[in-house]
């Protein structure tokens, strides 16, 4: 899977290694990230306890919500990146921080021009989940989907929904989560 991401990575830097980097316009290099809030971050994951039935465990919460952004703009309206779009949280059931989230390809779309623009963005790529003090769940597929405005140039503010599975020991878990941010992009 991390073979997967890293191709994709340098195809997209092969595409944009003939434009001038941080040269104040949309097309070439991007490089980026956001903070904010994580209204809703939720796993569910519904344990077989053969006779006695199935025992479900699902849990939300809020905190910290971040991103990171590094491909390539074909053009002033269009970036295809690498994201990573997570959310971090207290859990009350396991007593530990959690976060999970989207890593993946992820295209931007913008309606107009620099520093004044309506944007969504649609990803594909991996779900993940961490506990602190517990073993990583493998990935599953993600999905991303979101948008927000440019308020100027370089800087943005959106809304981005995310979801996805993960599995640990053959236990399906399924994960969501909202994250609005506010995101700084040098191209």
């Amino acid at each position: 899977m991390r073979q997967c991401f890293v191709v994709a990575l340098v195809v997209v830097l092969c595409m944009t290694g003939s434009s001038t980097a941080f040269d104040g316009q949309r097309k070439g290099f991007v490089l980026g990230g956001g903070l904010g809030f994580s209204p809703e971050a939720t796993y569910s994951v519904g344990l077989d306890l053969g006779p006695f039935g199935t025992l479900t465990v699902d849990e939300n919460g809020s905190g910290f919500g971040l991103n990171l952004v590094i491909g390539g703009a074909f053009n002033e309206q269009n970036m295809l990146v690498y994201e990573g779009n997570v959310a971090g949280w207290k859990s009350d059931i396991l007593n530990d921080n959690i976060s999970q989230g989207f890593n993946g390809a992820a295209w931007y779309h913008y309606f107009g021009p620099l520093g004044k623009s309506a944007f969504t963005v649609a990803g594909i790529g991996a779900y993940v989940f961490q506990a602190e003090n517990y073993e990583d769940n493998d990935p599953g597929l993600g999905i991303l989907l979101g948008g927000g405005y440019e308020f100027s140039k370089h800087w943005q503010i959106g809304g981005y929904y995310s979801f996805g599975k993960t599995s640990d020991s053959g236990v399906d878990f399924d994960h969501h989560h909202l994250n609005i941010l506010v995101s700084g992009i040098a191209f």
